[in-house]
């Protein structure tokens, strides 16, 4: 997605991609069912590069670098209506920024690293 300002209160704003908007993005969820109580899968997640600025427009020459996020999980049935799941979440705990501001004091968001999760549900 390319984004570009065209109306705005500053000229100077006019042309420049729009800031904190990532260009391009891939999600992908996949899961493989091995038995009818047990499946295992994985999720790819891309961002590419964004950009910072002031009143929408990307006009102060910084930027967050792209990334890609990998996850999985694996999933099983207890009980007729009871599920189980254990997920790993940024499986290589790489660093990567959600977001960054700039205002009088700019700042960034890091992203959670690995995260392990398990879950129990239950369907009635």
């Amino acid at each position: 997605m390319k984004t570009r300002v065209d109306h705005s209160v500053g000229p100077s704003n006019i042309g420049l991609p729009l800031a904190f908007i990532a260009d391009q993005s891939f999600n992908v969820l996949s899961k493989y069912k091995l038995t009818d109580d047990f499946e295992v899968g994985g999720q790819a997640t891309y961002r590419s590069k964004i950009y910072g600025g002031t009143l929408l427009a990307a006009n102060q020459g910084t930027m967050l670098p792209s990334y890609w996020r990998f996850d999985t999980f694996v999933d099983g049935k207890v009980y007729k209506n009871w599920r189980w799941k254990l997920l790993a979440n940024n499986i290589f705990n790489k660093l990567y920024y959600d977001a960054f501001y700039q205002s009088a004091a700019p700042f960034t968001l890091v992203a959670p690293g690995r995260v392990l999760g398990v879950e129990l549900a239950a369907k009635f």
